[in-house]
């Protein structure tokens, strides 16, 4: 990972314009301070600059300017490598530049807890500091800057004077930052971070060897990127190893992944971030793409799948050969190698089609690309945080545990499928498990409303419920592998059993197979429910009636369910069918019976009983549960 990361950032840094762009000052006030020289003496300026840098600062002076590139160069490699240790309350790492939020200084939460606590202050620790920041120069003229520098901030008043002529102090932040910079040239301020950085971008002294040409480099050592040395934690070591450590780094790469963090903290790449192996066209245009989408100005960025189309576009489909790389905080959560991705669902680009079984509004789809079934995704976990792919997920933000399970189980499944083009992680068994529990989630959901807004009451589900339905019967066989497949869970089959029930019904065929049973039994319970006088007709009364293994214990349920409202009214039409359901000897041969339970319940939504009279012969009215017309 290491040299295809470096080879990456390599090109990043030759682009001059690229690698400054994005860089903002820190949210805060900004006070920038002169050094007076005389014969005699170097002094710090009572007279100061103020600029305040926030979230709503919509454009930046040159000012605003400065003040990011010192802060960049002046900056600590991470709250373990700063001059303030053990409390860290100090964030710059430069003789030239003072950092640290406001509920340090006096007035600030920080300070009052110190207080209360009896722990030392930031202003006890200023010489502390320019201690170690002096160390990192060597020309004398710098050093007693340096010391200038010091001594006034030593001198409480007077920094408290600074901050009171600013205008702008009362209105900073406890988390927001106050820095004092010296009005020096850039390269001053890198000279002195760069030897900083060669002393800290290592995670410790002890296997640090020089470069024997270079003394002032480092040859190898173990990187501070991204990595915490486990001396002190031995169950973190290797046990049977016969080195103490895997790999180490030299002083050069040490600095280009301590670059490469600096610009994705400023969002200039895509995440995930594919990593060309070859350094080719291919590679070349991918940096362009990054380059041009940060330097846009959008405020969307460009996602990995946005760039990888145009690229599979512009390459005619020849992708691949790269390693994906996916940060979150600063925390490598996957890095892999694709050597060959499909963006396309199909390999002759016909789409995967998605029916509308159930005449729902834009119920009709089809998917070209793994996009459209990313953008697709949500409905598979009831709009649950599935595209959070690495994040630590909490039950209590899902309907329900089962969607919490699915989705923590199979959301790096969808990821590795369709951002890696591994499609080995999913099958039928998995796609099916997904999609029955967030039905039945939504079948326990379900709330009957009436809502003057719409011109027939409505279920809270039944959107979502006949979107999962037509998903699962339209898809299930994309993701099957050849064992799997199942004539059941076929978008066909609803369009081939209408007509069939309907013949039944009338008494012109009669019920020979497994599948018109379960639709026909779905049919048969939706009927017997229309008898109920409740008024909330939701949909969580199907429940028990999904808990039964075996097709005997099934029809049981439904004949006790009819004995409730035997003495209603039914239709010669629902005698016959209701007769044939329950003489049914279930056989098989289309798979068990547990499998057709998507067929049963899309007899309960279909959109209209075809159980009831055609309209005009004697029908037994009831609402046709319509949707939401928005």
């Amino acid at each position: 990972m290491i040299k295809e990361l470096i080879q990456f950032t390599e090109t990043a840094l030759a682009d001059e314009t690229f690698r400054n762009f994005g860089v903002k000052p820190k949210e805060g006030l900004h006070i920038v301070l002169q050094v007076e020289k005389t014969e005699e003496q170097t002094l710090i300026s009572d007279k100061a600059e103020f600029v305040v840098f926030s979230k709503k600062t919509k454009e930046l002076t040159p000012l605003h300017d400065k003040c990011a590139a010192w802060a960049q160069a002046a900056w600590m490699v991470d709250t373990n490598k700063c001059f303030d240790l053990p409390t860290k309350a100090i964030h710059s790492a430069s003789p030239f530049c003072f950092a640290l939020k406001r509920e340090n200084l006096e007035g600030g939460e920080k300070f009052a807890e110190n207080k209360k606590a009896g722990k030392s202050q930031m202003y006890e620790r200023i010489n502390a500091y320019f201690s170690k920041a002096a160390a990192l120069l060597d020309a004398d003229e710098e050093k007693i800057i340096a010391d200038a520098f010091r001594i006034v901030l030593n001198d409480k008043t007077r920094l408290h004077r600074w901050l009171d002529e600013s205008g702008t102090f009362q209105e900073v932040k406890d988390s927001e930052y106050v820095i004092f910079y010296l009005d020096l040239p850039l390269e001053t301020y890198a000279a002195a971070s760069r030897k900083y950085l060669k002393q800290n971008l290592f995670n410790t002294p002890n296997y640090t060897v020089k470069d024997e040409e270079k003394p002032e480099e480092i040859s190898h050592g173990t990187s501070n990127w991204l990595n915490g040395f486990p001396t002190k934690k031995p169950f973190l070591l290797h046990q049977s190893a016969t080195f103490d450590i895997a790999g180490r780094i030299n002083s050069k790469e040490a600095l280009i992944l301590h670059e490469f963090s600096d610009m994705s903290r400023r969002r200039l790449f895509p995440n995930p971030l594919p990593l060309f192996v070859m350094k080719d066209e291919l590679s070349d245009d991918a940096f362009k793409l990054f380059k041009d989408d940060a330097m846009s100005g959008g405020e969307t960025k460009k996602g990995y799948l946005e760039i990888i189309e145009e690229l599979w576009t512009k390459h005619k489909g020849n992708l691949g050969n790269y390693y994906l790389l996916f940060m979150v905080v600063g925390e490598v959560k996957d890095f892999d190698f694709v050597s060959r991705f499909d963006f396309n669902l199909s390999p002759d680009e016909s789409p995967w089609k998605v029916k509308n079984s159930f005449n729902i509004k834009n119920g009709e789809k089809q998917l070209f690309t793994v996009r459209d079934l990313n953008n697709l995704l949500p409905s598979f976990f009831n709009n649950a945080f599935v595209y959070r792919w690495f994040d630590e997920l909490e039950m209590k933000n899902f309907k329900s545990s089962n969607t919490y399970l699915m989705t923590m189980k199979y959301r790096k499944s969808f990821y590795d499928y369709i951002y890696k083009s591994k499609r080995g992680g999913l099958n039928g068994k998995i796609f099916k498990e997904i999609l029955l529990a967030s039905i039945l989630e939504d079948i326990s959901v379900d709330e009957f409303i009436t809502n003057p807004k719409y011109p027939h009451p409505y279920h809270s589900s039944g959107y979502g419920l006949k979107t999962k339905l037509d998903i699962l019967f339209s898809l299930y066989n994309h993701f099957a592998l050849p064992h799997e497949k199942n004539s059941i869970l076929m978008a066909s089959k609803i369009i081939e059993l209408k007509p069939e029930i309907e013949a039944i019904a009338v008494g012109k065929a009669d019920l020979v197979r497994d599948d018109q049973f379960a639709f026909a039994a779905g049919q048969v319970i939706a009927r017997i429910f229309m008898q109920s006088a409740t008024s909330n007709r939701h949909y969580k009364y199907l429940e028990p009636f999904f808990k039964y293994a075996d097709v005997t214990s099934f029809k049981s349920a439904i004949q006790d369910f009819f004995l409730k409202y035997s003495h209603a009214y039914y239709e010669n039409r629902f005698k016959k069918v209701f007769a044939q359901v329950m003489a049914h000897e279930w056989d098989g041969k289309l798979g068990g019976f547990k499998d057709s339970m998507p067929l049963v319940l899309s007899g309960v939504v279909y959109e209209r009983n075809l159980l009831l009279n055609p309209k005009g012969e004697n029908e037994l009215e009831t609402d046709e549960q319509p949707e939401p017309t928005n």
